[in-house]
């Protein structure tokens, strides 16, 4: 008997969207389990988002960091602080965030809106202006670059935090990937328009073509790199990769 109320109390849960809420927010006041810190990503936009991360990019990084667990993140491109905000949902309480970015509007969005977070660190500067001394010499287990979209400023930051690097750092790199025509909104179709020379064929699109040829360039000239796409033609997806360096797990 007790089986089967066990066995009917999952498939109730397996089918019913408002069941798992309940039992999730019964299971955290009990406190036999922690709330995710995702509800923010219900509002980040997917399918007709350019420039920020999309919703479900934006997932995936989340899983990353709170799998990760990095002390010290540093982000290159503030924006309009989406990113910003959904690594500090992630991240654990003793890391710290440095967001780096030089556009007005950024500036003061982070200065006005950022303040609530002692993990948080806004600074004004340019990618390739990075100095240890602004993250208080710590050496950095997670990189976001998504500023410039431009090859040689990538490189000549790419140059400036390598030795500042943990042993088994992350960077991740926004807007690799390419846009397959098929999954186009109208805002794509404007964008393209306006940018009409970044087409690799008839179907697929460059919107960011920097960024690829910053990552072929990690791994031709920093062989100890490897790195890993997040990239997909089955829906209309900016791409993130992963670098980081090769080591054997049996060392």
């Amino acid at each position: 008997m007790i089986q089967k109320l066990k066995s009917l109390v999952r498939q109730l849960f397996y089918r019913s969207v408002v069941f798992r809420n309940g039992v999730g927010l019964i299971s955290n006041l009990l406190g036999r389990t922690r709330g995710t810190g995702m509800s923010h990503l219900n509002s980040y936009r997917e399918d007709d988002a350019i420039g920020p991360l999309q919703r479900d990019e934006a997932i995936a990084l989340f899983g990353i960091v709170r799998t990760l667990r990095p002390v010290t993140l540093v982000e290159f491109g503030f924006f309009h602080g989406h990113s910003a905000f959904n690594f500090l949902q992630a991240m654990s309480d003793d890391a710290f965030l440095f967001s780096y970015d030089i556009d007005p509007d950024s500036i003061r969005r982070a200065k006005r809106e950022f303040t609530f977070d002692p993990r948080f660190k806004f600074i004004g500067k340019s990618q390739t202006e990075f100095d240890s001394a602004d993250i208080g010499g710590r050496m950095i287990d997670f990189v976001f670059f998504d500023a410039a979209h431009e090859l040689d400023l990538n490189i000549a930051t790419f140059g400036r935090i390598v030795p500042h690097l943990a042993e088994d750092a992350t960077l991740a790199v926004h807007d690799t990937g390419l846009w397959h025509r098929s999954h186009f909104a109208p805002i794509h179709e404007q964008f393209t328009k306006e940018y009409p020379g970044m087409w690799m064929n008839r179907d697929l699109y460059i919107h960011q073509p920097g960024e690829r040829q910053f990552i072929d360039w990690v791994v031709e000239n920093h062989p100890e790199f490897n790195a890993i796409h997040f990239h997909s033609t089955g829906t209309l997806r900016h791409g993130f990769t992963l670098l980081q360096r090769r080591r054997n797990l049996t060392d």
